[in-house]
């Protein structure tokens, strides 16, 4: 990944530009930290309880419940406990048709040029709504893992049905960031990027906010409105996400991922992780195995 923030991986194949990521989670370990990407990400929770932050605002998204990601917005997933969600993750322009006609003009182009976003949360559809929005998702989630004949054809079949339906219900919002807005959260983003590729050093709140240029108290308060996070508390969970990585994955001996991953007391690791997962590093890594 050449910008850690920002997810480079290609969802899909070259001939269709839509991949479908279902996930079963036994132990309540899944976690996603902050990142965005250039597609439209679409999440359902088929049992399970998912915590989500997008664009710094945390949500609960329940069992049944769905919501929408949209292209460049930060966002991080948790799970509680153990659970199972599907992932319809989709590049806009895959929806473009060859020839320029109204439906291009008038329904596709404002999605694809950002001028009009989804609806982040189901709660802003009305039940029915959201019943017919996620008959949709089904079927694609199911279309996508069989594959029977006509599968790629049916899906996006389903794709437009959901837009058709969201165009009726008036639910697409418009996109009110201004240039400024834009410009900041791009700063952000570079923050997020500085974090992600050093967070095995001692990270300073000063080098942070003069990326964005901005005073420290300003940045605090930026960096938590945007991510629902401090500082502080964001790069803990980094490091114990890479924690987990080497915990599950090799034979070092935990007070030495501890100082890999830029904890140099290993009782605050220890805590730390435990305040973050639930378990120990050591139960984790005997769960990790186990598994």
């Amino acid at each position: 990944m050449a910008r850690a923030y920002h997810e480079n991986r290609t969802h899909g194949t070259s001939v269709f530009h839509l991949q479908v990521y279902s996930h079963h989670d036994k132990d309540g370990f899944y976690f996603v930290s902050q990142h965005w990407h250039e597609e439209l990400e679409w999440i359902y929770a088929e049992y399970g309880i998912l915590q989500l932050t997008v664009h710094g605002r945390p949500f609960t998204l329940n069992p049944g419940e769905f919501c929408f990601i949209n292209p460049g917005e930060l966002h991080e997933i948790r799970s509680s406990g153990g659970s199972l969600h599907h992932a319809v993750v989709f590049d806009l322009g895959f929806l473009d048709f060859a020839s320029y006609d109204a439906c291009q003009h008038n329904f596709i182009r404002p999605l694809t040029s950002g001028q009009l976003l989804f609806p982040t949360f189901c709660s802003a559809l009305t039940q029915k709504d959201q019943e017919q929005i996620l008959v949709h998702m089904k079927e694609i989630i199911k279309l996508y893992h069989t594959l029977p004949a006509c599968a790629l054809l049916n899906i996006k079949i389903h794709l437009f049905q959901m837009i058709g339906a969201l165009f009726q219900t008036d639910s697409f919002l418009e996109n009110t960031l201004s240039s400024k807005g834009r410009d900041s959260l791009d700063k952000l983003k570079q923050v997020i990027e500085h974090i992600h590729k050093n967070f095995a050093e001692p990270i300073s709140l000063q080098t942070l906010a003069r990326i964005c240029f901005m005073s420290p108290n300003y940045f605090c308060h930026y960096f938590k409105k945007e991510t629902g996070k401090t500082p502080v508390t964001f790069i803990n969970g980094y490091r114990i996400e890479k924690a987990c990585e080497m915990l599950s994955g090799s034979q070092m001996p935990i007070s030495d991922i501890s100082l890999s991953v830029g904890f140099d007391n290993l009782s605050y690791f220890i805590r730390k992780f435990r305040e973050y997962k639930g378990v120990t590093p050591k139960k984790y890594r005997s769960l990790c195995r186990e598994r």
